[in-house]
């Protein structure tokens, strides 16, 4: 069973296509894919996404991730908490779709972002939404480590997903002792000449907490660098993997599966 615990269907770049996407990877034996990102245009997409699946693509499992990518957050506090309503009415209605809170978390990369301080007080309430409903919390973390750790260090008790962005060594054991339910996604990135201390930090990882995504539309192949990416290129992902890993990729394979599984509660 292949999986992509990470997508974005519901971006532009992949909408319109999405279900030529669908059919790409549900061809062989490709069984799991769980849409990301949020805002108030992605979250009606997902929806449709999830709902017409089950008819057009029934040995697929389509499920998805709701809230706020904390470059989509609001910049005044006071509008978090019209929003959570708004959340909570649409996990109300959709929960049968819905295994994740995320992607969210802190991104210092784009100067245009709200301040970290209102990044990480929309964090903490997206934590404590995930905490109400039972749900793991997926992270975007980007150039804000020690402010995202900050926040989620008072919510051990989640199960907690870094996405995509990998840090070394000692930041990576830093999160596997505050987070005995951690999960960290593999992307293309790992195939980047560039990436050589995310390469090494792979090796240190204890396979039980490892998770297989693509980000599609973003992060495509090293072959296909500047190009559109698609979950059907997650097997690169793995490819790559079980030459870092020393694995075969069916063993690699059952790991992710129960991981994702365990994870989501599939």
């Amino acid at each position: 069973m292949i999986i992509d615990a990470h997508i974005h269907l519901n971006t532009n770049q992949l909408f319109l296509d999405y279900k030529k996407y669908l059919e790409d990877f549900g061809k062989i034996w490709w069984k799991i894919l769980v849409n990301a990102w949020a805002n108030n245009e992605y979250n009606k997409k997902w929806i449709q996404i999830a709902k017409e699946s089950i008819t057009n693509f029934p040995e697929i499992t389509v499920k998805t991730a709701i809230w706020r990518h904390p470059c989509d957050i609001p910049h005044n506090e006071s509008d978090f908490f019209p929003l959570l309503n708004e959340l909570e009415r649409l996990y109300a209605a959709n929960k049968d779709h819905i295994v994740a809170i995320g992607e969210c978390g802190i991104d210092l990369h784009f100067p245009e972002n709200p301040t970290v301080k209102v990044q990480q007080n929309a964090l903490k309430l997206q934590a404590e939404f995930a905490r109400k409903l039972n749900l793991p919390l997926m992270i975007h973390s980007r150039d804000g480590f020690y402010e995202t750790m900050e926040v989620l260090k008072n919510f051990s008790d989640l199960k907690i997903y870094f996405h995509a962005r990998w840090y070394w060594k000692d930041e990576l054991e830093k999160c596997e002792k505050t987070f005995p339910n951690l999960r960290i996604g593999c992307t293309n990135v790992i195939e980047y000449p560039s990436a050589e201390k995310i390469r090494e930090a792979v090796k240190n990882v204890r396979t039980v907490k490892i998770l297989t995504e693509t980000d599609a539309p973003f992060l495509p192949p090293q072959t296909m660098r500047g190009q559109q990416n698609e979950p059907a290129y997650v097997t690169y992902v793995y490819e790559k993997l079980c030459e870092i890993m020393e694995i075969d990729q069916e063993k690699l394979e059952k790991i992710v599966e129960g991981n994702t599984k365990k994870l989501y509660n599939l």
